[in-house]
């Protein structure tokens, strides 16, 4: 009886995989953001939402614009500045960090539809996630604060002294600053996993810190506890910054205190929303 003896020999089939895991790199980190950012882009461009998204920074332009066109010139800090002059940046801010708050019910959406749980399964990285998601929000806000500014123009005949320049720097700050805000939300987010204790939360951090401010008050005009928050709130700093862009007058100071208090949440607010969206 003849024995054949039939060797298995694996090194083909481990040619091959290899040469096929060698042709299929994965995606970057830039594509995924990418595709994830248009994907969360997607429902704010149906007719709908934009008109509701367009409303939101008119009804506070106008709400607002109306208290201060009584009040004067009193409720600017600077008093070289017209009321519009200094109430488009608080507009822009209040925008921005409503916008970037946003970011946080998105990701909790994602959660509750099981989006989240298909994202898992797939070769991703699951920070491209978070980064979309902050992106499509941050797209959001500059649809608004590119509205504020053309509304202001059209309504209060809003003509700035820094010009066309000072207008884009303070909505790209503006921008910056609501992005920035929005990985506090989105951390809070990966965190708590609740939308209704997400909203609580969202609206007992960005009432005080908006209104709490030299947005709409001089600091000088407030009591000296409350003065002392206002100096102290960051959301003061973009206004500054802000309102010298509005006036051709910003001051380096201003700007780098604005950039470094950004980027500083960023640095501490990622990592934690990273950390915590690796484990849901």
């Amino acid at each position: 009886m003849t024995v054949i003896d039939a060797e298995t020999s694996p090194q083909p089939t481990a040619r091959l995989t290899r040469s096929a895991a060698e042709q299929w790199g994965g995606s970057s980190l830039f594509t995924q953001t990418l595709a994830l950012t248009a994907r969360s882009v997607r429902p704010y461009l149906q007719a709908g939402v934009l008109v509701v998204t367009f409303i939101e920074p008119l009804v506070m332009l106008l709400m607002f614009g109306g208290v201060l066109r009584v009040l004067g010139d009193t409720a600017v800090p600077e008093n070289d500045m017209s009321y519009i002059a200094g109430l488009a940046p608080a507009i822009m801010i209040i925008t921005a960090v409503a916008a970037g708050a946003q970011a946080g019910n998105g990701l909790i959406n994602d959660l509750r539809n099981d989006v989240i749980t298909r994202f898992h399964t797939m070769p991703i990285s699951r920070f491209s996630v978070l980064l979309a998601r902050s992106f499509a929000d941050a797209a959001r806000s500059l649809y608004q604060l590119i509205a504020v500014a053309v509304l202001a123009w059209l309504i209060f005949d809003f003509e700035p002294p820094g010009g066309f320049l000072g207008v884009v720097g303070s909505i790209l700050l503006a921008l910056l600053v609501g992005w920035s805000m929005s990985w506090i939300f989105i951390a809070l987010a990966a965190v708590l996993r609740n939308g209704d204790v997400l909203r609580m939360i969202t609206t007992l951090c960005t009432f005080p810190l908006l209104f709490a401010s030299n947005a709409f008050v001089d600091p000088e005009s407030m009591p000296v506890w409350l003065r002392v928050v206002a100096e102290a709130n960051p959301i003061s700093y973009a206004n500054d910054a802000m309102r010298g862009l509005v006036a051709g007058q910003a001051t380096l100071t201003e700007m780098l205190a604005t950039l470094a208090v950004s980027f500083v949440l960023v640095a501490v607010c990622a990592p934690i929303a990273n950390r915590s969206f690796r484990v849901l």
